[in-house]
């Protein structure tokens, strides 16, 4: 209860206030979090990965500030979201390369989209949805179910629907219906299928989820990431299909076809480190 109401009261702090205000109070709101120390490490230590520097580096702590500022904007847009028209969502959130997307419909089997928890991701799947293409999103079940229906109504007014990680057997119902799957790849709450993988020259926990669903379904494979373009204004990007290996050994399949999966996520990680905001801890050394 006390986390509902605590999202519902942000929401409204959100709301009133206009826009320039609301970033301007999320942003102290991250320099004070950021202070505190809390998840500090964790952030400092997804970017000496990526970087390959010390923990203690100026440019290390540098991003670490810029990611809690980003965060922080992120979440009044997420709070904000209700009140926000599907035209302005578009005019917000510009769109490239839907042609992979509609080419990759045409099979008939669904899509899975993979992404990292680059930028607003949230609204990236909003976006798609606006745009009448039937998407969702595979998130944590919270205990509050209050809390749940908060976020599942948030995302629903722009008709992106929610499907919890323990139902996520529908989700090959779903892909039958030629709907499209959207499913984090670089950090799964549930850990069930992740394995260790080499992940920019070090030995991380990733969960395989994704890459086994649609191995599994035959769905098209496809990665998509949403950054800051502007101070309110996002660019969701949709790339080529990845090409996946589908006959063989389970297992085999799994480790080259995360290979591949991962470079894409390096990619485009190491391009927008500064709205990595990945505040769980995957490095197993």
């Amino acid at each position: 209860m006390l986390n509902y109401l605590g999202y519902k009261f942000t929401e409204f702090i959100a709301i009133v206030l206009p826009y320039p205000l609301a970033y301007a109070l999320a942003v102290s709101a991250a320099r004070l979090w950021y202070a505190t120390g809390a998840n500090v490490g964790i952030i400092k230590k997804n970017i000496s990965r990526v970087l390959n520097l010390d923990m203690g580096d100026p440019e290390v702590h540098r991003i670490a500030v810029r990611i809690f500022i980003n965060w922080g904007k992120n979440v009044v847009d997420f709070l904000r979201h209700r009140i926000i028209s599907r035209e302005t969502l578009r005019s917000r959130v510009s769109l490239e390369g839907v042609e992979y997307l509609d080419e990759a419909l045409k099979e008939k089997k669904g899509v899975v989209i993979i992404s990292s928890h680059i930028g607003n991701f949230e609204w990236g799947a909003c976006r798609l949805a606006v745009d009448g293409y039937k998407i969702w999103g595979v998130t944590l079940f919270r205990k509050s179910e209050r809390t749940n229906r908060f976020f599942q109504a948030n995302r629903m007014t722009k008709g992106f629907k929610t499907l919890y990680i323990n139902k996520i057997i529908h989700i090959f119902r779903h892909l039958k219906n030629n709907e499209i799957m959207a499913i984090p790849s670089d950090w799964a709450p549930t850990g069930k299928a992740s394995r260790h993988f080499k992940f920019f020259g070090r030995m991380a926990v990733l969960p395989t989820g994704a890459l086994q669903i649609a191995l599994r379904s035959g769905a098209p494979l496809i990665p998509s990431f949403i950054w800051r373009d502007g101070k309110y204004t996002h660019h969701l990007v949709i790339r080529k299909p990845i090409e996946l290996d589908r006959e063989g050994d389970k297992e085999e399949l799994i480790s080259k076809n995360m290979d591949k999966l991962i470079a894409v996520m390096e990619s485009h990680i190491r391009e927008h480190l500064a709205e990595w905001e990945l505040f769980h801890d995957i490095w197993i050394d």
